[in-house]
């Protein structure tokens, strides 16, 4: 007996972690396969439900734009003449707000269209039109009126959800500017759209519960299960469950809500757009733990052999890391695959900063596909096993971590804050070349959490930017007219490289940080890299000269700017380029030259590149002034933005500079 027993006890003390295990393992797939529904669901309808509101925009844009709205404004009489008279203008505008109800039907509450006294011309509520005598004059009092003329023309308000007096139903309206030759704002056109619509449009799914979650205070907007009914409270105001996931919302996720899992998409609100919403999608069942299901003699069995099933557990987990290890790794180069690329790539958006951003950059061989035709499968994975190794090698100062996704690309995953220095050092590692064949790599970056959010808009971004890279020539281009410029006033000024390199530098991070990516950035850095050129025409005497300058020498040094863009822009590639070496020196309070711009009529690039030379200037050594350190520099900066630079792009370039304070190996001297 007492063999049978100690039998019996080994055999569960065998069975218990296989147990134990099978069920972690299941337990673990289902709660996977659920978050990846749920996002999937946010994916899809909260996309739906962002189509909506950027379909209702175009709409009522398009509407405003139809010259039947700005003829009516043109007539001669006021506004109660043109409405008794009915005339041709006015009937083409009643036609065009009906005819918004056969774009949405049964959607729209009422459309009109409001002059800035808030008195209506016209006015159709679900396809009657509203008689002369029954249009309103008291319009100002409406939630849209104000919003709308505080708008600036092409821009649309899209309310936050009221009833509307016409059809007592839950709405968003849309209203926007009707253009004027002159600039003043006269009068709008408006429409409402049902949230009920906005319910439908966003669509049921039978795996998940949907609602729309107002991300200020957590109360359920709209929920896919309940129609908006007429006389009914918005959404489902009891349902508070959500609070909490409002107040600590970022822009998806996953999260548990009151036991079930839930993953959520954000619709912020835009220029106009007063909704700042979730769309939320939760698990329809709680998850139930894994040792749940389990029966009574299986846990009185693990009660008595606890120490075994420890040891069992401990060996499950150290085969489940290296079988994890084997999926995660390519077998070729023994870097990260794509799994892991993915998975790594999740984590950093997660905690990527503005602070601290993170860099993703996608490389692509060029003539890898030769070498493996002329050479041989094996001599091109024995090529691809040195690159991966020279790229892990290469990046690892760098904080990098390099990845091998398939055939001949690469990636790498990295701290932003010497991305230039990153991609030069994994492009000369990814670089080989020798007889008959010539291997380099083509690479595009995005900044997270700048230029993405999210993981998949993060290799979207890179890729974009590697594939424009991989095929533009109109790029090559550029750099190659770009050199030979910056070779040309390095061999007329010599002094004047170092100050260009800076310049350039500080620009490219600065219009990173700024949105600004793609050809844009291109332009950018070929402009702060040339925006000296004009200089060439100069004399040496002004250029040198250690006095202050007297006003005609004045007057003939502010000729380089213009000097500069005729230059640059002799070579085609170079267009964006040579505008924004043209107003590098326009003062945001509209003091500079050559035109006199101010604010945000000087393009971006531009007053970035401005306050990147000022600060270099003060830095550096001059014949006329000594050098600043870089804290009296960054005070000069703060003390001038808003009246020689663009306050918002200071700030941007005060963060900068104080995450390279963080990390001294990055950044100029100084």
């Amino acid at each position: 007996m007492r063999v049978l027993s100690f039998s019996a006890l080994i055999v569960g003390v065998i069975l218990i972690p296989t147990a134990l295990g099978l069920a972690k393992v299941d337990h673990d797939r289902d709660v996977s396969q659920t978050e990846r529904m749920l996002v999937a669901e946010t994916e899809e309808h909260g996309g739906a439900l962002n189509n909506y509101f950027l379909r209702a925009r175009s709409v009522v844009l398009l509407t405003a734009n139809s010259p039947a709205f700005a003829n009516v404004l043109a007539q001669p009489g006021t506004r109660a003449q043109k409405v008794r008279r009915q005339g041709r203008n006015i009937t083409e505008v009643t036609h065009h707000l009906g005819y918004l109800e056969q774009l949405y039907p049964t959607s729209i509450g009422e459309a009109c269209f409001i002059n800035a006294n808030g008195e209506e011309f016209a006015r159709v509520v679900r396809g009657k039109v509203a008689a002369p005598a029954e249009l309103s004059s008291t319009e100002e009092q409406t939630p849209f009126f104000r919003p709308t003329f505080a708008l600036r023309f092409g821009q649309v308000h899209q309310t936050e959800p009221y009833v509307s007096p016409d059809t007592k139903e839950w709405v968003v309206a849309n209203a926007t500017l009707v253009p004027q030759p002159d600039g003043r704002k006269r009068a709008f056109v408006h429409f409402e759209v049902t949230i009920e619509s906005f319910r439908r449009a966003m669509g049921a799914t039978k795996s998940a519960e949907l609602r729309v979650v107002d991300a200020n205070n957590g109360r359920v907007v709209i929920d896919a299960q309940h129609p908006q009914t007429v006389g009914a409270r918005l959404g489902v105001p009891a349902d508070r469950r959500f609070v909490a996931l409002a107040h600590g919302a970022r822009s998806s996720g996953v999260t548990d809500v009151a036991g079930r899992l839930t993953a959520y998409r954000r619709i912020r609100s835009t220029t106009g757009n007063a909704n700042d919403w979730l769309v939320v999608a939760t698990a329809r069942s709680p998850q139930r733990g894994f040792v749940a299901g389990m029966g009574v003699v299986p846990i009185a069995m693990l009660a008595l052999a606890l120490v075994m099933v420890a040891l069992g557990g401990g060996t499950l987990r150290a085969a489940r890391r290296v079988l994890e290890g084997h999926a995660t790794t390519d077998e070729l180069t023994g870097l990260g695959n794509r799994r892991k690329l993915l998975a790594d790539l999740e984590r950093r958006v997660r905690h990527a900063r503005a602070g601290e951003p993170a860099v993703l950059t996608l490389f692509d061989l060029n003539g890898f596909k030769n070498y493996n035709d002329t050479f041989g499968h094996q001599a091109g994975d024995a090529l691809l096993m040195r690159l991966g190794a020279a790229l892990a090698d290469a990046v690892a100062p760098f904080g990098g971590h390099a990845y091998r996704p398939g055939g001949d690309e690469f990636c790498v995953i990295a701290g932003a804050a010497q991305q230039d220095a990153m991609e030069q050092a994994a492009s000369t590692a990814l670089s080989e070349s020798g007889d008959g064949f010539a291997v380099s790599a083509a690479f595009g970056s995005a900044v997270i959490p700048f230029a993405a959010t999210d993981a998949i808009e993060a290799m979207r971004k890179a890729d974009e930017a590697m594939y424009a890279q991989k095929h533009s020539g109109r790029a090559t281009a550029g750099r190659q007219s770009s050199d030979v410029l910056v070779r040309a006033l390095a061999e007329r000024h010599p002094d004047l490289g170092d100050h260009q390199d800076g310049v350039a530098e500080l620009a490219a991070e600065i219009g990173r940080r700024a949105g600004i990516d793609g050809e844009d950035l291109a332009q950018l850095c070929h402009a702060a890299a040339l925006h000296d050129v004009g200089k060439v025409a100069i004399p040496d005497a002004i250029i040198n000269k250690p006095a202050p300058l007297g006003d005609e020498e004045w007057a003939f040094m502010r000729r380089h700017t213009i000097i500069g863009e005729r230059i640059i822009a002799a070579a085609p590639a170079l267009g964006g380029a040579a505008k924004l070496v043209r107003s590098s020196h326009e003062a945001f309070d509209g003091s500079g030259y050559p035109d006199g711009l101010a604010g945000t009529d000087i393009p971006l690039g531009a007053r970035i590149i401005a306050i990147c030379d000022a600060f270099d200037a003060m830095i550096s050594d001059r014949p006329y002034s000594r050098p600043k350190t870089t804290d009296a520099a960054l005070a000069e900066l703060e003390r001038c933005a808003g009246s020689q630079f663009d306050p918002e792009l200071v700030r941007i370039f005060v963060q900068v500079m104080a995450a390279r304070a963080a990390a001294p190996t990055v950044g100029l001297s100084g």
